[in-house]
């Protein structure tokens, strides 16, 4: 005859080996939860929603049509800076060339892409462009435009830049240092704080790829 304390005390058990596991499976979740504040938190700004960018016709350093289709299917990082740039540009393209390294070494490379947009058109030539981004990689992709091309889509990703003159031949462009992130649908989803840590850009690259906020399209900008 069964002894029915045992077949308590085997229910007890039972339900606290349940309960436990949830528990645990829920402080697992918890620790991996990837939520905006989080990620703001660890030098990466994202968006309550995407913004959608506006029509724009531009050109890569190989003088090929650059448009928003060239944004499609391919998680994208870009910079807006210029050749003649002494500090902010060659140090954060340093990073990001690091970053899409350690991206590479995680196999995760394959459907990322590396633009930088001159905000210098006078100077940066085609050929100026090409010599300059493809020094830190030759993958990444140098565009430029017209100064009111530049200067809109620039706007639209909520990035500013201006000129102060040297002398009557020299000038500097003051610019953001931030390097904007745009999802597979060519959304701008937020940005990665300066100064930039290529092993943090990595991690946070992969905490934004698990983001739903970060796949869909809710709002457009003005």
């Amino acid at each position: 005859m069964e002894n029915p304390r045992l077949k308590i005390l085997f229910a007890v058990i039972a339900c606290a080996i349940l309960v436990s596991g949830s528990m645990l499976a829920l402080t697992i979740w918890q620790v991996n939860k990837v939520t905006a504040e989080s990620l703001r938190n660890d030098g990466f700004f994202v968006y309550d929603a995407p913004i959608t960018l506006n029509d724009f016709n531009l050109a890569d350093h190989r003088g090929a049509p650059f448009t928003p289709g060239n944004l499609q299917d391919k998680w994208t990082l870009v910079f807006f800076g210029y050749t003649f740039c002494p500090d902010i540009c060659p140090i954060t393209l340093a990073s990001i060339k690091q970053f899409y390294d350690l991206l590479g070494e995680s196999s995760n490379a394959e459907n990322v892409q590396v633009i930088m947009v001159s905000v210098d058109p006078e100077r940066d030539t085609t050929e100026v462009l090409e010599n300059y981004v493809t020094f830190f990689n030759p993958e990444f992709i140098g565009v430029r435009g017209d100064y009111t091309q530049v200067y809109t889509l620039a706007r639209n990703m909520n990035v500013s830049f201006s000129y102060t003159r040297i002398d009557d031949d020299n000038y500097l462009v003051n610019h953001n240092g931030e390097i904007m992130l745009l999802n597979p649908e060519g959304k701008n989803v937020g940005f990665f704080k300066a100064p930039h840590a290529p092993q943090a850009m990595l991690d946070n690259f992969l905490a934004v790829k698990k983001l739903p906020s970060a796949k869909v399209v809710v709002r457009e900008s003005d």
